[in-house]
């Protein structure tokens, strides 16, 4: 059977016309074909042979080129001296560490290129001048310089900086201001023993208001000191209740002491309902002109009161906050906005911590595009208040309330406290880490935080005020900026130190903290930085981001031609 299949296929094949091919389909069948199909077919085959073997011998060769650069290398170390391969390496070292520092992977664009190098300029020259006999006791820039008179302060205050993510309402009045309402009617003073302003209260009436636990007072009218006492005297005690002291304070107990006596004769003046319209309006204000586009707000909220004393609640206090932004941002549209973070403050024995849970519940409801989380205030002194694990109700409410803790600042003769507050600070999932000074010690909250994209809020001249530092250079986020963890700067208590909303501290970490290696990438990174890491949305930050980006472009091109306008003169 098989051979007559055969003879029939030859049979077949002998009586095809000239020119037809044969193929055999799937089944074995013979099939008549056409040449021209073929030779197609064959040409398209060969062109692709031909590419295929140019592409082999392509690579080949690249293979061969890189293998033979790899195989000199060597011997190109080899014939290079000591001293060329001493600065081989070195450059090469420099190079991936300015990768590596915050802002190192942005890309400029030609005009911020021009930009960074007239501004390296500026700041070796400034740097020079102010750095000169420099003693880590007290930076000279700080007690011996205005700094708010350079060129380099002037060209940072006009820099759109972003957002301010830590900084307290009661650091934002200005004591000149403050002492300005202690003239008005209706004022008492509640007077310690020790001739101690203690509070404000503006009353019709005697105030019926009993001091708390920490401290005794009697209430006086304001005026009498107007009459019988010296004006200079008087207005030396309001200022020494308000701003911190330059001797320092001889522990974290006795700082914290004070710094709650500053928010209460703070909160008694400009929460008077009155009052606290204005304060709020001026307040936006200064972060404006400080170059602030958007701010998350810390606040205890307190409670407005009226000459009858009527108390109001936590709900008005938070109402007016939404007025007035509203009203701001119609005259000011390119101001992004406030969020608040509730920020009251921790007692030895936590007594008060139901209501405060209580509390953000509440805002959290009435004010869903306002409310960002929580903070707890423990005024620099974590070593004599409860862990934050102890605080247990907070191991609930993390699951419903964002948190934004400060941990790990405090100067305690045993620095157990701080250390567990940061480690449980990240635990309960806190969004950001205030203060975190001794988070260097800590490589796996390092790299958690790097991990989870946990931002650190640093607040330079409070650090230094608060005596946490006095060194810039030796600063803890020294190494968080070089190593490129993420960072944000902010001001705490800037009115208390008589410093800018956060301009100062931008001077500061750039010219103290970063110690010459600031350049406009990390200007630039740390404005950033202030959006990426905020409680705004994934819309809100987009749109913020942009609005930001467009001020940011223009104050390049000013600068550019601010710097330009000035070289040209100078040429005349």
């Amino acid at each position: 059977m098989a051979s007559r299949g055969l003879a029939q296929s030859a049979e077949h094949r002998a009586t095809l016309p000239a020119g037809r091919v044969i193929r055999l389909d799937m089944a074995g069948n013979l099939q008549q074909g056409n040449p021209g199909g073929l030779r197609n077919a064959v040409k398209y085959d060969t062109v692709c042979l031909n590419v295929a073997i140019s592409l082999a011998l392509f690579a080949t060769f690249t293979m061969t080129v890189v293998a033979a650069m790899l195989w000199l290398a060597p011997f190109k170390d080899l014939q290079a001296t000591p001293e060329e391969l001493q600065a081989r390496k070195h450059h090469a070292i420099v190079a991936r560490e300015q990768q590596l520092r915050a802002g190192g992977k942005l890309e400029l664009s030609a005009l911020e290129e021009v930009a960074s190098q007239r501004l390296a300029k500026q700041v070796d020259q400034e740097v020079h001048r102010l750095w000169v006999n420099y003693s880590s006791n007290t930076p000279q820039f700080l007690k011996h310089h205005k700094i708010s008179e350079t060129d380099l302060y002037g060209m940072l205050k006009s820099m759109p900086k972003g957002g301010l993510l830590h900084i307290h309402d009661a650091g934002m009045m200005k004591l000149d201001i403050l002492i300005e309402l202690t003239y008005r009617d209706d004022l008492w003073v509640c007077v310690g023993m020790n001739q101690v302003f203690e509070n404000f209260r503006f009353s019709s009436a005697f105030p019926h208001i009993a001091p708390s636990e920490d401290y005794s007072c009697i209430w006086m009218l304001m005026s009498n000191f107007h009459t019988f006492e010296w004006r200079g005297r008087y207005e030396k005690q309001i200022r020494e209740g308000l701003v911190l002291q330059e001797g320092g304070y001889k522990d974290t107990a006795e700082l914290a002491r004070h710094m709650r006596r500053s928010h209460r004769l703070i909160h008694g003046l400009v929460t008077f309902q009155s009052l606290w319209s204005d304060f709020l309006f001026r307040m936006l204000e200064d972060f404006y002109r400080d170059g602030v586009q958007y701010v998350e707000l810390r606040s205890s909220l307190p409670l407005l009161y009226d000459l009858k004393g009527t108390n109001f609640t936590i709900l008005d206090t938070v109402n007016s906050i939404v007025t007035i932004t509203k009203l701001f941002r119609s005259t000011y549209p390119d101001f992004i906005g406030v969020k608040l973070i509730y920020t009251p403050a921790r007692d030895s024995n936590d007594s008060h911590m139901d209501q405060y849970v209580e509390n953000a519940r509440l805002l959290k409801s009435h004010f869903p595009n306002l409310f960002a989380g929580l903070d707890l205030n423990t005024f620099g002194d974590e070593c004599q208040l409860p862990g934050l694990a102890e605080a247990t109700q907070l191991l609930h409410l993390g699951k419903e309330i964002d948190f934004y803790f400060q941990a790990g600042e405090s100067r305690c003769p045993n620095m157990t406290k701080p250390h567990a507050n940061l480690i449980d600070a990240v635990l309960l999932g806190s969004k950001r880490i205030g203060g975190a000074l001794n988070l260097p010690l800590h490589p796996d909250i390092l790299r958690t935080m790097r991990h989870m994209q946990v931002a650190v809020e640093v607040c330079p001249l409070s650090n230094h005020y608060m005596q946490y530092v006095q060194d810039f250079s030796q600063h803890p986020a020294a190494y968080l900026l070089a190593a490129g963890y993420p960072i944000v700067l902010g001001s705490d208590y800037p009115h208390f130190w008589n410093a800018a909303p956060l301009t100062d501290d931008f001077y500061v970490a750039f010219v103290g903290i970063v110690s010459g290696q600031g350049n406009l990438r990390l200007l630039k990174q740390l404005a950033l930085n202030s959006f990426l890491y905020s409680s705004l949305n994934c819309e809100e930050r987009t749109a913020a981001i942009f609005q930001w980006r467009c001020k940011w472009n223009r104050w390049i091109e000013e600068f550019v031609n601010q710097n330009t306008s000035v070289r040209a003169d100078d040429r005349l």
